[in-house]
């Protein structure tokens, strides 16, 4: 059975309360009927100005209307919201008006006169008036006369009225409205709406500069919280980004955007301590250190970070690489090769009980570079392992998973064996230090000379009763054993490609400037948790 619902506006009557009298005891003895049939169309049309809803809306056939509109014995809803649901003493003047007999009082007709003037307030479509007063016709015959008398009953509802007497110009109940000035008092001095006044051009000026408006709103929804700094700068807290812009705030008061070699040589204003001549900058240093941030975390293209903080390309290119470097000669230096002593205080568990002698974990990583148009640098940056150009260098952690050495970069052609040597990795290692490594790195020869030790997998020798290759027993768990403890090399390394300016294909345009854009996101990446904890 269908649920139906009154269609009077603000009527919440429906059939589903009927099943809960309880809860709604009001809904006693309440039917809900039909509108009149398109056949009776006048009725009809009778009943839908009376309900008052919108004009577009269009009654069907599972429309209702309540009895709570209807007065009993009435086959027409005459009580509505709108009128405060009492019946209108509104009577359409017809050819069966009512005759006032000839022979009424002065009194009486005085007081009828009085009454004439009865305020009605008619709806704009169907003249329906709201309720003022009331009058009682008295049906009973004079048989002798043949007259209806009229008797007035006391007014039962007040004429509607405005909620302010200014609205209409006269109040409810007098003809004259006495205006009058009024002064406001306020603890507020001229000095502080001058203030306001100032505050308010400033925001509407602000408002109207597109530009600056959407580079600081993506600034604060880079700082907005510790996550957004992980996801946007790679580094672990927004306490920890603002520690480190006022190590560099110290230092980078005389930058200088890079524009080629001779930007490098040092200027008179710098060695005379004086201002920097030329256009101010457009971008404040904090904005130019999340810039550089933004870019090296997440690869965006110049064009993007330019429409972001309303800069062109170019400006851009140089706010990025005098930054990277920058931070590159300030933190570098903090990528150090520990001492045995602290690699000993926080050296993980697994070590302590399987390799306590371990100094380092070695390994060799390859970044993707955009093909050269070169032939000579296309050979010599050119893979056979990737079958593409890349860019190679020798990274070595701690057993606790920093980064303690990152070499410079290599051609993709060159070997591991040729890198470590040639890096100058050898010369922090001393004697008596386990570096772990791949199988790849064949320097056992260089580390027998420092008298250290090569922890790499065992290779596989040659079956004797076939082609195939083979491990023993105690070989593949040496294997296993070292495998489980040289992955947090791996893991370190995919850390750092979460860069991804590094971790994507690197524009041939960034060459310059690869080495510092690694050494800053190693640095970064040693400001992150522990990777190895137990």
């Amino acid at each position: 059975m269908p649920v139906y619902h009154c269609c009077v506006p603000e009527c919440t009557s429906s059939t589903r309360k009927l099943q809960d009298l309880d809860k709604h005891p009001h809904m006693k003895d309440v039917t809900f009927y039909s509108l009149p049939k398109k056949s009776d169309q006048r009725r009809r049309n009778q009943w839908i100005r009376l309900i008052r809803r919108e004009k577009s809306w269009v009654p069907n056939k599972y429309t209702r209307i309540c009895s709570c509109h209807f007065e009993p014995g009435s086959n027409t809803p005459t009580l509505f919201p709108y009128n405060s649901f009492r019946k209108s003493s509104y009577t359409r003047k017809t050819s069966n008006s009512i005759q006032m007999p000839d022979d009424i009082s002065d009194e009486e007709e005085t007081s009828t006169e009085s009454n004439s003037d009865i305020p009605l307030h008619h709806y704009e479509e169907d003249n329906i008036p709201y309720v003022a007063e009331e009058y009682e016709i008295n049906t009973s015959h004079d048989r002798s006369e043949g007259v209806k008398h009229v008797k007035k009953v006391e007014c039962i509802t007040n004429p509607p009225f405005l909620d302010h007497v200014y609205a209409a110009g006269t109040s409810p109940g007098s003809t004259d409205v006495n205006v009058q000035d009024t002064a406001v008092q306020t603890d507020m001095t001229m000095n502080d709406i001058n203030i306001m006044s100032d505050q308010i051009h400033q925001l509407q000026a602000k408002l109207d500069d597109k530009t600056t408006l959407l580079r600081e709103c993506f600034i604060e929804t880079v700082t907005k919280n510790d996550e957004n700094v992980k996801l946007y700068t790679g580094l672990p807290s927004l306490a920890m980004l603002l520690g480190i812009f006022n190590i560099l705030a110290a230092k980078c008061s005389a930058l200088k955007y890079w524009s080629g070699p001779p930007s490098a040589q040092e200027k008179n204003y710098q060695r005379n301590r004086h201002g920097k001549p030329g256009p101010s900058r457009k971008l404040s240093f904090y904005q130019e250190f999340i810039l550089s941030l933004v870019r090296l975390r997440l690869g965006l293209f110049e064009f993007c970070i330019a429409d972001l903080f309303g800069v062109s390309k170019s400006r851009v290119s140089q706010i990025f690489i005098t930054w990277i470097t920058f931070m590159s000669n300030t933190f570098g230096n903090f990528l150090r090769w520990p001492s045995r002593r602290q690699v000993k205080k926080y050296m993980p568990l697994s070590f302590r009980k399987q390799y306590p002698n371990t100094r380092a974990i070695i390994d060799c990583t390859e970044f993707f570079l955009q093909r050269p148009r070169s032939p000579t640098a296309q050979a010599a940056t050119y893979s056979t392992y990737k079958s593409k150009n890349t860019a190679k260098c020798l990274l070595a952690i701690s057993p606790a998973g920093n980064f303690t050495f990152v070499s410079k970069l290599y051609g993709g052609n060159v070997s591991d064996r040729f890198i470590t040597e040639d890096s100058g990795f050898l010369n922090f290692v001393e004697e008596g230090d386990d570096i772990m490594a791949d199988r790849g790195f064949t320097i056992r020869d260089l580390l027998t000379d420092k008298k250290a030790t090569l922890n790499i997998p065992p290779f596989t020798r040659k079956c004797p009763w076939g082609k195939k290759k083979r491990l023993n027993v105690d070989e593949i768990k040496q294997t296993r054993k070292i495998a489980k403890l040289r992955i947090h090399v791996e893991r370190a390394i995919q850390r750092l490609k979460l860069f991804r300016l590094i971790g994507n294909v690197i524009p041939w345009s960034l060459k310059p400037v690869i080495n510092q854009m690694i050494k800053v996101s190693a640095f970064l990446c040693n400001l992150m948790p522990t990777l190895v904890r137990k």
